[in-house]
């Protein structure tokens, strides 16, 4: 006798039992066993928590009541898009906190909102998304994250170029026992001071200086020392070609000079030697390992180089993971990511909350969303509009309102892309991985970059 229509019963009447028993569940409990809303990243298992969440629609937007959570120094609520209009946002309110968090033009699909202000509040509360300008899903999930990072730790705070650290984590460094490496003296890009130095060559080696002094000193308005900052002096816009050929000494972009010692003479501490040192890969891979035993830190800061767009940004990752190869100290790596969606995330008015980026199946170990309260967010500002690269030539000041008088329409002044719009926000936001899992990240990268490499 077969066993199949034993079986198909069997299966028939477990199946009948089970519907029965969700009909009977509240919708919340429903909802979890239906299982939360598509996700556009893959988390690892055991860094995050997952609760399902049911929303309830009101006359502007969706609700729901705070769960009980873990333990967690970061929220996020996942959701998903029906369809929305241009710079559409979300305004939360629960009890006596608010916040407002901007999402892309037309955003559609997986989407998360930063709720990790609320983490405080008590199980029960009333939390309320009155949306504007985009549709929710009523189906959504909270994914809590406890990162266990000890801010008192040592920290060191990779830029690839003059004001990445305080781009991506002014708040996080200041005042704490922080230093600021600046990879490259920012040599490249705009033509800013054109009216004054028009020979190329000059003008970069004079805005390098410039920018390289901004490095090393725009710091202390984090309460960071000239002594614990510096600049390694090497080329912008050169980290992915002196990476495929690590002993090839290479000249600066605009000029014949090879020689990095040109920027370093900028520092003012004595982290690294200021002597003659051609730009090379290996010279770069090197004083990233002395760095690293000189600072013993407990926690890395750099880009993400999955996410971030520009090159000098992905490289230097790569370099500080070649570094590691000779450095075995214990750390924990915070990743960031200044330049996505074409220099224009994150989206909304400056002040506002930073959430994830839309970035389709990234995988990630732990999320941290740092807070920077209003005074943060204002020294902040500050320290950027001090980077002269971030403001005005003194040329186009000079000529502030005067009729006729063409300006500089280059990066950075265009207000969609303007750090100034970007940056001082309500929390700065890292990827947060181990060792083993930042080797994973570098290696996915260089994976990809290999594959694009060999497509006809």
């Amino acid at each position: 006798m077969s066993i199949f229509p034993v079986m198909r019963t069997r299966y028939l009447a477990a199946m009948t039992s089970l519907l029965a028993a969700l009909a009977l569940l509240p919708l919340a409990t429903r909802a979890a066993a239906e299982g939360p809303p598509p996700e556009d990243f893959r988390f690892a298992a055991g860094y995050s928590a997952l609760q399902a969440i049911t929303l309830t629609r009101t006359a502007d937007g969706v609700r729901f009541d705070w769960p009980a959570i873990p333990a967690a120094d970061t929220v996020f609520l996942g959701v998903a898009s029906e369809g929305a209009e241009s710079e559409p946002y979300v305004e939360v309110t629960a009890g006596s906190e608010r916040l407002t968090q901007y999402f892309d033009t037309n955003a559609r699909g997986p989407r998360w909102v930063n709720l990790s202000a609320l983490r405080g509040i008590a199980a029960g509360t009333a939390v309320t998304l009155h949306t504007h300008g985009i549709t929710l899903e009523v189906k959504a999930a909270l994914r809590s994250f406890d990162n266990h990072l000890d801010l008192h730790q040592r920290v060191l705070v990779i830029a690839p170029h003059p004001d990445d650290a305080e781009i991506a984590a002014f708040g996080l460094y200041a005042d704490r026992d922080s230093t600021i490496a600046t990879l490259t003296s920012g040599n490249a890009g705009d033509m800013n001071y054109r009216a004054e130095l028009s020979d190329p060559a000059e003008h970069f080696r004079w805005k390098g200086y410039l920018r390289a002094l901004d490095s090393v000193t725009v710091p202390w308005q984090g309460g960071i020392s000239p002594q614990h900052t510096v600049n390694l002096g090497y080329f912008d816009a050169r980290l992915e070609e002196m990476h495929d050929e690590p002993d090839k000494v290479f000249a600066e972009l605009y000029g014949p000079n090879t020689d990095v010692a040109v920027y370093r003479r900028a520092n003012l501490g004595t982290l690294l030697p200021n002597g003659s040192r051609s730009n090379s890969w290996r010279h770069l891979v090197e004083d990233l390992v002395t760095l690293l035993r000189e600072v013993n830190p407990a926690l890395i800061v750099m880009p993400d180089p999955r996410l971030d767009g520009h090159h000098d940004h992905k490289f230097a990752t790569v370099a500080l993971a070649q570094a590691l190869e000779q450095w075995h100290g214990e750390a924990r790596f915070l990743l960031y990511t200044n330049h996505f969606a074409e220099n224009r995330y994150p989206f909304g008015p400056a002040g506002t909350v930073m959430t994830l980026p839309v970035a389709g199946p990234l995988w990630l170990q732990g999320v941290y969303s740092h807070p920077t309260p209003d005074e943060m967010q204002r020294r902040k500002e500050f320290a950027l509009e001090s980077m002269h690269d971030l403001r005005l030539s003194p040329e186009e000041q000079r000529t502030c309102g005067v009729p006729g008088v063409e300006r500089r329409p280059d990066y950075p002044r265009r207000a969609e892309e303007d750090y100034l719009r970007r940056a001082p926000r309500a929390n700065e936001l890292f990827y947060v991985f181990d060792r083993k899992g930042l080797r994973q990240v570098v290696d996915d990268f260089l994976k990809s970059r290999s594959t694009m490499a060999t497509r006809p």
